[in-house]
């Protein structure tokens, strides 16, 4: 947009710890722009014979499938990764069949509220 953001305030600021089994329903959240950042993430090998694609990730929902455009991009998590994405964006993380924990950091950060708001001029 040619804009640049001179202000950023960081609205919330949460550590999530989850252990086999638990899970993140579909959300969104408050502010502008979110994140997560994963700090410790355990192998998400599945322990069942069934494979499933989903075990230990997250996805971000937007929209409905049409052509040549998916609504539903899936993301298997890495120590160290760090997503940002609009505070609109729904999305969920899957729960993990591994032993061991999944530690995230979350939090929602406002703008420029001029720049945050695509439909101003």
């Amino acid at each position: 947009m040619g804009k640049k953001t001179k202000t950023i305030k960081i609205k919330n600021f949460w550590v999530v710890r989850q252990f086999s089994n638990e899970y993140n329903p579909v959300h969104f959240h408050d502010g502008h722009v979110s994140g997560v950042g994963y700090l410790k993430v355990p192998k998400f090998g599945n322990s069942k014979k069934i494979n499933l694609k989903t075990n230990g990730t997250i996805d971000f929902i937007n929209g409905s499938k049409i052509f040549l455009s998916e609504s539903i991009y899936n993301h298997s998590p890495k120590e160290g990764d760090v997503l940002l994405f609009p505070n609109y964006l729904m999305h969920t993380a899957y729960p993990f069949s591994a032993k061991g924990e999944r530690r995230s950091f979350s939090f929602n950060a406002e703008i420029d509220k001029k720049i945050a708001n695509v439909f101003s001029k």
